[in-house]
């Protein structure tokens, strides 16, 4: 097995974020189902950037060249949803926030 230099990379960025990632739980930032959701993928995402060959049934089964595409598109997927989920949860901080406001308003009226 030659370990590629992307490859020690991608171990390095997986490891800085699970460091990351431990470190907000230890603070109390993230609950432990979050924690664990993520650990998971980071831990998956560390497996995968040292056993890239895994992939290959998979890669051959949805017609994909290279692992970094498959890569790429997850990463989209990933970004598009975590995109959708910050907006949702940036209007409802929004409305909470005018809810506030407005009774701040009328109260010192």
């Amino acid at each position: 097995m030659n370990i590629l230099g992307v490859q020690l990379v991608l171990i390095a960025f997986g490891l800085f974020m699970i460091y990351v990632l431990f470190l907000h739980w230890k603070k109390k930032n993230i609950s432990n189902k979050f924690f664990g959701m993520w650990m998971a993928v980071w831990l998956m995402y560390e497996y995968f950037s040292i056993f890239p060959q895994q992939l290959q049934p998979l890669l051959k089964e949805l017609f994909i060249v290279r692992v970094m595409d498959l890569g790429m598109i997850v990463a989209f997927m990933i970004l598009g949803y975590v995109t959708v989920e910050n907006n949702i949860k940036i209007r409802n901080q929004d409305k909470i926030i005018e809810k506030m406001v407005r009774s701040l308003a009328v109260k010192n009226k």
